[in-house]
């Protein structure tokens, strides 16, 4: 076996790689090759230098990459390689002045589990994945007093992300937020996109929440100004998200949520209709 840096006619091996590991850990696939092409696309990932890939008779049976939010990906098919993918890929990410390092694993089973432990790996927090049924009588959005929703359009980006980083960095510590043009790069460029299933909440023209869905039924961020808080423009915002997929003919909508969200995050989505599905451990290492 040789570990080398991953070129572009890796692709499809290495979302082959991650999907079935995926897989392994959750029972569904979920990663893809178009996903792994929008992170390697990033103006601030380095082709080559940021991933990894290990190479067998001419097939890719392992990979790591260190990506510019601090995230770490770990495939291989033995532990040895894992450990000697993990070691080079921890000092690429040191070499790059990152202070830590985090992956996420899905279940107690996930094979990567024991190899992250080994290198030092303690487990930072805990998610919770979140599911709603939707039904056809979901009661329209009741916005505060003042403020108007509206779909996102291309000019929005830079407000929506400063929005988002003042929301998840205000209360988490852990929150690395990326450059505005890789976050921009990475969420539009993303497969599952669609303009009109972000809204946008507006007080006097001016951004004040946001609610950014997957079309295939994700709520993937979102986020209301300090001020606007307790008004109900979060119920709102997520509101609209479940409104709009039932029309569209989605059965549930899904979304992931820190545990330890000190916003109340849990107990709305709670009243909306969500129930756990399962949860998930971020392990972190101090670089």
């Amino acid at each position: 076996m040789a570990i080398r840096p991953a070129r572009w006619d890796d692709l499809e091996q290495v979302g082959t790689l991650l999907a079935a590991q995926r897989r392994q850990a959750t029972g569904v696939a979920g990663i893809e090759a178009e996903l792994v092409r929008a992170e390697w696309e990033l103006p601030g990932f380095q082709m080559g230098e940021d991933n990894l890939v290990v190479e067998h008779a001419g097939k890719v049976v392992g990979y790591a990459a260190v990506s510019s939010a601090r995230g770490l990906s770990l495939a291989a098919h033995d532990d040895a390689t894992a450990d000697e993918l993990l070691s080079r890929i921890v000092e690429r990410a040191r070499l790059c002045g990152v202070n830590s390092l985090r992956i996420a694993l899905s279940s107690d089973s996930d094979p990567r589990g024991a190899v992250i432990r080994r290198h030092g790996f303690e487990l930072e927090s805990e998610a919770i994945v979140m599911r709603c049924r939707l039904t056809s009588d979901l009661p329209e959005p009741d916005w505060p007093a003042g403020v108007r929703a509206r779909t996102f359009r291309a000019g929005d980006a830079v407000a929506v992300h400063r929005l988002l980083d003042d929301a998840y960095g205000g209360w988490d510590p852990r929150y690395a937020p990326m450059t505005d043009d890789d976050w921009v790069r990475w969420m539009t460029g993303d497969i599952e996109f669609d303009p009109t299933v972000w809204w946008l909440a507006e007080r006097d023209g001016a951004l004040v929440g946001c609610a950014l869905h997957w079309n295939s039924g994700w709520l993937k961020d979102i986020a209301v100004r300090e001020t606007e808080r307790r008004q109900g423009l979060g119920a709102a915002l997520v509101s609209q998200g479940l409104v709009e997929f039932g029309r569209r003919g989605m059965g549930r909508v899904g979304l992931k949520v820190d545990a330890a969200n000190p916003t109340g995050a849990v107990a709305l989505y709670e009243r909306l209709g969500f129930v756990e599905e399962r949860r998930e451990g971020t392990w972190a290492l101090s670089l």
